[in-house]
């Protein structure tokens, strides 16, 4: 290993070193930056700075009047919500918790298997007021049948979601990979473009659970095809 490599990394550890010193966990607002140890040195020293003139203030307006405005803390959501989760951050809160831990304790999600189309209605209206009171808006493409909206719920309630304060979390569905989506038959971009896995389908590629509300014909893929072309 080279010296200047060695030295980025015993900077770095002897930065991690003062945090844990304080016992602020790192992880709750820092994302290491493995391939760029300069950068990320960088970014740690930048936030013990702020750690430690927070410590000698005490006071956001104090702080800002020194030039301290945005908390740099990841990811970066507004600065209301940024400055709220990095005094969180200091007091040893968490800053975020799965899904299912913030919605209320009597909520029971049901089978969306097992569910007509009303019921997943009623199932989805339901979960969509517990949501909201919780700050989380639900955005899926309209005409997806409310089965897969459902169910597309259910599977996301292990994911890990920043807490806010102020403003909303929107749940659109979208991942930006259309062969595994819920909503690919619905979505304009989901039927504009062609993917590896459609080439090796031999058709629009489309997860198990679409396939009881719809079939891609082997026409779909040079549709698909198609429009590739003339993006290009």
């Amino acid at each position: 290993m080279k010296q200047d490599n060695i030295d980025l990394l015993l900077e770095n550890q002897s930065l991690k070193s003062e945090f844990n010193a304080r016992g602020l966990d790192l992880s709750q607002i820092f994302c290491e930056i493995p391939d760029d140890l300069a950068r990320e040195n960088r970014v740690l020293i930048s936030l013990l700075d702020w750690v430690t003139m927070y410590d000698q203030y005490r006071d956001r307006k104090k702080m800002e009047a020194h030039g301290y405005l945005f908390p740099p803390i990841s990811p970066g959501i507004d600065p209301e919500n940024d400055w709220i989760r990095f005094k969180w951050w200091l007091k040893g809160k968490s800053l975020r918790k799965k899904l299912v831990n913030l919605l209320p304790t009597y909520f029971i999600p049901k089978n969306p298997e097992n569910l007509s189309y009303h019921e997943a209605l009623t199932a989805l209206e339901g979960m969509s007021e517990l949501l909201v009171e919780i700050q989380f808006s639900i955005d899926f493409i309209q005409d997806v049948p409310p089965q897969l909206k459902y169910q597309h719920l259910i599977e996301i309630l292990e994911d890990q979601f920043d807490i806010i304060e102020e403003g909303y979390w929107h749940l659109d569905g979208c991942t930006g990979y259309c062969p595994g989506c819920f909503q690919r038959p619905w979505c304009e971009a989901g039927n504009r473009s062609c993917w590896s896995e459609d080439e090796e389908a031999g058709r629009m590629c489309l997860i198990d659970p679409i396939k009881k509300f719809v079939n891609a014909s082997s026409q779909s893929l040079q549709i698909l095809k198609k429009f590739n072309e003339f993006k290009k």
